[in-house]
């Protein structure tokens, strides 16, 4: 459920449960595997773990080397992966698609299409915006204002 609050309403911030996703990759351990980062912070199961890493573009194979051996596009494939299934009721996703392949920026779509929390997203991929929120917010001179 999503609403609008107004300067004067407060928000209890200790009820969030939050995943940054940021292009600096501070949220990977480079000495665990791919899996391990994702696993040390989600609740899910081996299999949805290895399945998300999977539509992302992460092989098996991958999902068991140790972060250090990973290229840079897939460290960020990774961190996505981390933050997606992160035990989170709020993503906040900065410019996710930067270096994911066509059938990544599917998965993603088809990810936050299913995800019952909220997003806040930024991104200047508007096909991207335009299939994967309900919603869409601008900052047009310094204000927020609702995209009709």
């Amino acid at each position: 459920t999503s609403r609008v609050l107004s300067c004067s309403q407060a928000v209890e911030p200790s009820s969030w449960s939050k995943g940054w996703f940021a292009q600096d990759l501070i949220n990977l351990d480079e000495e665990k595997t791919a899996f391990e980062n994702v696993s040390c912070t989600s609740l899910q199961d081996r299999m949805t773990i290895l399945n998300l890493l999977g539509m992302l573009g992460l092989s098996y194979d991958k999902a068991q080397q140790k972060v250090a051996n990973l290229s840079g596009g897939e460290r960020v494939r990774l961190s996505l992966a981390k933050v997606l299934l992160a035990d989170a009721n709020l993503l906040i996703l900065d410019e996710p698609t930067n270096f994911l392949d066509m059938a990544a920026i599917e998965a993603l779509e088809t990810f936050l299409k299913e995800y019952e929390g909220s997003v806040l997203l930024v991104s200047h991929d508007q096909q991207f915006v335009e299939t994967s929120v309900h919603r869409q917010w601008e900052i047009v001179q310094a204000c927020l204002v609702k995209k009709s």
